[in-house]
């Protein structure tokens, strides 16, 4: 296959990512994604007739119009007939107007009935666990993520949040025609009968909209979406996706959160076979309850019951209601999703007081969609309003505070893409974030000065800013110690590799504010997201203060002896030191010493029992100390650029120990005697070796 930067198999992948499998992003997946869009399974003849045009065009539109081409010139060579789980078309295909769906009539109420599995409302809401972040927070950041996956590609994503103060002929439509029933469990007929109801009306265009099946019981064709049924009736769906966002998970519990009453209003477009297709449908979260001798969830749904399940409604009468009772309807054959929350609570006491705490949420989780790319555009357009009047939003690169993190996210961008980073007024400084000579993403780290203009209520930044590699969306922020320097804060910015990015979505909780490694079941892939982690804290520290008084080194022979052996043989190096022991063990005195000191003798070294790795066996002599000997502790580890490792990764280092079956632990070994120890390592790493005394003589 053609050699391609991880940028530019990212930029190939978006036109085609919804057909791409979990997992590692590559020359071959791609021109899989792309074959699966074209209705076309990626294998056999099929399969070599693309990748041969790939490997002499690198282009992998190129490589399926050669196998279409092919198809259409008659040629059977190519040719895939129709087999059991081939790949979904494109679009969705158009939901069947039965009469039930298309019914102008008021929505009907479903309450869910408790059954095998079923899932109570109280705890569907609990699902997010306990999020890091603020409540408005995880509602930008969970709609925000799920209007970014759902992009279509043709121009940037417009994301709104308005705050509407609903109108009296709106709240009598909701009452009469959308909440219908007693809504048991809830307190949804209180909240339409209060004077003054308000919501939130969030809108996504530029979006594929809410497309494939309208019930979560029909088995799935291979490749489809599920996203509606994934947003409205399925708890937890696992997304495909990893490189992405939200989609639909365990987060869309937020919007029900939001609500004082835990109710929504959707309403999207999305593309079929036969043409746009609007879908409505009302849901709300309560508390459990019964009803003529039966237990209910607590789990609602409005919309039309078919062969006694709901389903949304269907065609015109879904779009004659919407454009009643949304703010923004769809222009023309225009896609997306749009999501009103009853009686919001963000905890502010007015409707521009939580437009603030809003903005405040979408400069924090979102700033890097608010910076233009090369060509002057914004990935979205995201707005807040108040009865569809604009609250502005200051720009991120003249931010007092996100002014830094913009300048170290563009730096990464540079290096990730294989370009120069652009100077700039404040120096940032690029760090390779290695798990031994691994490269797991890169670090950006920068120093400002705080703005005078600011003034008191801005805090100085501190902390590095953790993001995706595909999706560019804060996950979190990891805080470290402020600058000493008067006036001056300092700001970074890491983002993993294109490959790894599906590690390190693995590694996030539902609400996806952390990366946590204990979560991940792979021991190579929970290493990499902990030394990752703990690398970014170590450089940190280092840029923070670097002259900070380092740890005092042991003063060994050993390690200075061994790293002077084995410098050539391994990847890396062992540090260097002076040999303090005396060949003779004499005091300066003229009479033999009491202290013990160690020193390490020839090493010798052969094939290891793994294919690139090498054995050591390292000789270790006691230099003087009582007659009856001394304990002597080696300790073996793996060496970075930031210290040594704690613990021993199996995956690249063995510690074999003593060579007398004494292993790992402590060998006694009197004054002018010797023992050899050994271990195996990968040809990979770097190794630190320390000996010391730890009884009956000085401690080396």
């Amino acid at each position: 296959m053609t050699e391609m930067s991880a940028e530019e198999l990212l930029s190939a992948l978006e036109p085609v990512r919804r057909y791409h499998r979990p997992g590692e992003v590559t020359a071959t997946t791609v021109l899989a994604a792309y074959l699966r869009a074209a209705q076309l399974k990626p294998e056999g003849r099929t399969w070599e007739a693309a990748r041969k045009e790939f490997r002499s065009s690198g282009d992998f539109s190129r490589a399926v119009d050669a196998v279409l081409l092919s198809k259409i010139d008659g040629s059977s060579s190519h040719r895939d007939g129709p087999t059991a789980g081939s790949v979904a078309p494109a679009v969705t295909p158009a939901t069947p107007l039965t009469g039930g769906r298309s019914s102008r009539a008021p929505l009907d109420w479903y309450p869910q009935k408790f059954e095998p599995g079923a899932i109570q409302g109280a705890g569907a809401k609990k699902l997010l666990g306990t999020p890091h972040v603020s409540t408005e927070e995880l509602l930008v950041r969970e709609t925000a993520q799920n209007s970014w996956d759902a992009r279509s590609g043709e121009r940037p994503v417009e994301f709104i949040m308005n705050l509407r103060d609903l109108q009296e002929a709106t709240v009598t439509l909701l009452r009469e025609s959308v909440f219908t029933g007693s809504a048991s469990g809830t307190r949804i007929a209180e909240a339409l009968q209060a004077p003054d109801l308000r919501a939130i009306e969030i809108t996504d265009r530029g979006t594929i909209g809410l497309g494939g099946p309208v019930r979560n019981d029909h088995a799935i064709v291979q490749g489809s979406v599920t996203h509606f049924i994934d947003l409205i009736f399925n708890i937890g769906a696992t997304k495909s996706d990893l490189t992405s966002g939200g989609t639909y998970g365990f987060g869309k519990s937020i919007a029900y959160m939001v609500s004082e009453v835990g109710a929504i209003l959707v309403w999207s477009r999305c593309a079929t076979d036969q043409g746009p297709e609007d879908r409505l449908i009302a849901s709300a979260i309560g508390d459990v309850f019964e009803m003529d001798g039966y237990r209910y969830t607590g789990r609602h749904w409005w919309g039309r019951t078919v062969e006694s399940r709901p389903e949304p409604v269907i065609g015109a009468p879904a779009s004659e209601l919407g454009r009643q009772i949304f703010a923004k309807p769809f222009a023309d054959d225009e896609l997306g999703t749009s999501i009103l929350i009853l009686a919001p609570e963000l905890g502010a006491p007015g409707p521009e007081d939580d437009a603030l705490t809003l903005t405040q949420a979408v400069l924090a989780n979102l700033w890097p969609k608010l910076l233009p790319d090369e060509s002057g555009m914004k990935p979205m357009d995201i707005r807040i309003q108040v009865n569809e009047v604009d609250h502005p939003i200051p720009d991120p690169t003249h931010h007092p505070v996100l002014s830094g993190p913009v300048s170290c996210l563009r730096a990464v961008q540079a290096v990730q893409a294989g370009r120069p980073v652009e100077p700039t007024l404040f120096p940032v400084e690029v760090i390779d974030i290695k798990r031994y000579s691994e490269v797991l993403g890169h670090l950006a780290l920068t120093k400002y000065p705080v703005s005078v203009a600011a003034g008191s209520e801005a805090t100085p930044s501190r902390a590095v800013v953790l993001m995706r590699n595909g999706a560019e969306l804060v996950v979190r922020e990891i805080e470290r110690s402020p600058l000493t320097e008067p006036g001056f804060q300092w700001a970074g910015v890491f983002k993993p590799v294109a490959a790894l990015d599906p590690t390190f979505a693995r590694s996030e909780p539902p609400a996806h504010d952390d990366w946590s490694p204990a979560s991940l079941p792979d021991k190579i892939q929970r290493s990499q997201v902990k030394l990752a982690i703990q690398r970014i804290q170590e450089a940190a520290d280092r840029f923070v203060e670097p002259y900070a008084a380092a740890p005092p080194a042991q003063s060994s022979t050993s390690a200075a002896a061994v790293g002077d052996m084995l410098a050539g043989l391994m990847a890396g190096s062992i540090g260097s030191a002076p040999t303090r022991a005396s060949s003779t063990g004499m005091s300066a005195g003229g009479s033999r010493s009491t202290k013990a000191s160690v020193r390490v003798g020839p090493a010798q070294w052969s094939d290891g029992e793994r294919s690139g790795w090498t054995r050591t066996h390292v000789t270790i002599e006691v230099i003087g100390g009582p007659p009856a000997g001394s304990d002597v502790q080696v300790d073996v580890r793996i060496g970075t650029d930031g210290g040594t490792e704690r613990t021993i990764d199996p995956d690249f280092l063995r510690d074999g120990g003593w060579t007398d079956g004494g292993g790992s632990g402590t060998a006694r070994i009197l004054p002018g005697a010797s023992l050899d120890y050994w271990f195996e390592s990968s040809d990979d790493v770097a190794i630190d070796m320390n000996a010391r005394i730890v009884a009956g003589g000085t401690d080396e």
